[in-house]
């Protein structure tokens, strides 16, 4: 009888953010279809969520006795999803990351960075606590190449580190029917062809404040008045629904929002509504190329600027150094919807490449796990 591979995955969970339960429900779903008897354990803010969610086993992640038994209890931690290893939300949360990591290879346990972001990580103690952290694991996977470049100007010089992709390229969604019926039991109309999502955050960092929820909302105007329906798409719920009904109230034609919150699979799912997503939240951008729809990618930080770049998909600005421009967002829309061919031709490409880069995340791991 093969034995159970006990695993542990600590990632930002529980917290309602879509983007990092898409990448939970990713991971779950790809390590189950591996060709080995598993067990799933998740940190997670919610226990009880997570488990009912994903049906695995979780533990309260700020329960520091509940964790190190989970530790404990397994055999491989992943450090998994999102941008875990970083300093520019605080140091707090860098050290919470690291000390499971550094747990876990105190009592022996093999030790994944699962498809991770690094960076940035600012303070000098900060990146000695990371190179020498990081340089004891036994896989690092990374899901962007300037995560790559971050981990090396902090000094960890490993030859073994791979440079995936997010493990939301391989989420499935609902059936169209269910979608459809979302938008039906939120009074949302549906007008094929002309449908814009459009998915905002709060960001205090912005060089101009919310000016940028201003110009997006100008921008959501004029489209509107060329026959287009605007649909706000809170991600994070419920903190993006504030943001989102801002931009309707800073506009004068008529725009709908989703209310209630979605799984990871149901909001995929309503993405592929769409004809163009307008996002500054990564994984809309990256939901929208799993669905091949054409986007706008809002830049407020260099992860959103870089899958636009893999995935050759044009930006609407960068409120980290400037004000948005409503007339080039209404333009780059419109070059969209007069040309959808163009862009969903090109974009299908890259996202199938960068589904393929996010299967490899399993692969290695599978690798890690028969190593015994």
């Amino acid at each position: 009888m093969s034995k159970t591979t006990k695993l542990l995955i600590a990632g930002y969970h529980g917290f309602g953010n879509c983007g990092d339960e898409a990448i939970l429900q990713a991971m779950v779903k790809n390590i189950r279809a591996l060709p080995i008897d598993l067990e799933i354990t998740a940190l997670s803010n919610k226990p009880d969520f997570t488990k009912t969610e994903y049906n695995v086993n979780s533990v309260q992640r700020f329960n520091f006795l509940a964790v190190l038994g989970a530790i404990l209890k397994s055999d491989v931690v992943l450090s998994g999803g999102g941008t875990l290893l970083q300093d520019g939300t605080s140091t707090r949360s860098l050290l919470y990351y690291l000390s499971i990591i550094k747990t876990a290879k105190l009592l022996g346990k093999r030790v994944m960075v699962y498809a991770n972001g690094i960076g940035p990580v600012n303070g000098e103690k900060n990146r000695r606590l990371v190179k020498k952290v990081l340089s004891d694991v036994d896989v690092i996977t990374l899901r962007e190449k300037l995560s790559e470049a971050d981990l090396r100007s902090i000094g960890v010089e490993r030859s073994d580190v791979t440079v995936t992709a997010d493990p939301a390229f391989t989420l499935e969604s609902v059936d169209e029917e269910r979608a459809v019926g979302i938008f039906a039991e939120e009074n949302i109309p549906i007008d094929r062809g002309n449908m814009v999502g459009v998915s905002v955050r709060a960001w205090s960092k912005a060089k101009y404040g919310d000016d940028f929820v201003v110009k997006i909302a100008k921008a959501c105007d004029d489209l509107a008045k060329k026959g287009k329906t605007i649909v706000l798409l809170p991600m994070e719920y419920p903190r993006d629904l504030e943001i989102s009904q801002k931009v309707i109230d800073n506009m004068s034609e008529k725009a709908y929002m989703f209310k209630k919150r979605y799984t990871p699979s149901e909001i995929l799912g309503l993405v592929g509504c769409f004809d163009l997503m307008i996002s500054m939240r990564l994984h809309t951008l990256i939901f929208a190329a799993v669905k091949n729809v054409p986007m706008l990618g809002v830049i407020y930080d260099p992860k959103v600027e870089y899958y636009l770049q893999e995935l050759d998909m044009p930006e609407a600005g960068d409120v980290r150094t400037k004000r948005l421009n409503s007339g080039e967002i209404t333009a780059k829309a419109m070059d969209v919807f007069n040309n959808p061919d163009v862009y969903k031709q090109k974009l299908k490409a890259r996202a199938d490449i960068m589904s393929e880069k996010a299967r490899e995340n399993d692969k290695i791991l599978l690798e890690l796990i028969q190593k015994g």
